[in-house]
């Protein structure tokens, strides 16, 4: 009896001995279960990040409104560009930057002036004017 049980127990070291590894389909299914983790995390990661783009670029443009409206009632007239709204006639800042700033992807803003209306736009993620990602607002 003692025999048998010994020679079982040889055996089993033996063969976990043999055993350390893994089999190439464990190793391939363990990849795939990564991948399909990191394929989920990173559509949400760049969901989430174009998200907060568009909200930057909106909230920019809203403040490009109102300093519009502001230069409006105090020179009588609409600024000619984004810089006329750093660099006001009598030297006063509408916007709080020395420079104009640059929508959510990093692009520069278009404004266009027809008479008393202005226009101000983001090109959107694709930096392509007139597609359907584009960001505007219409003042006057």
């Amino acid at each position: 009896m003692f025999r048998i049980y010994r020679e079982y127990i040889r055996q089993s070291k033996k063969q976990s001995f043999m055993r350390k590894g893994m089999t190439l389909i464990e190793i391939m299914i363990v990849l795939v279960i990564m991948a399909s983790v990191m394929t989920l995390v990173g559509v949400n990661v760049f969901g989430a990040l174009d998200t907060g783009n568009e909200k930057t670029t909106t909230i920019q443009l809203q403040q490009f409104k109102s300093a519009v409206e502001t230069y409006k009632i105090n020179y009588r007239k609409m600024p000619n560009s984004l810089e006329d709204l750093i660099k006001t006639p009598d030297n006063r800042k509408l916007i709080d930057a020395d420079t104009v700033p640059r929508d959510g992807w990093d692009n520069d803003f278009t404004f266009e002036k027809t008479g008393n209306r202005v226009k101000i736009f983001s090109n959107g993620a694709d930096g392509q004017p007139n597609t359907e990602d584009d960001i505007v607002v219409n003042i006057g």
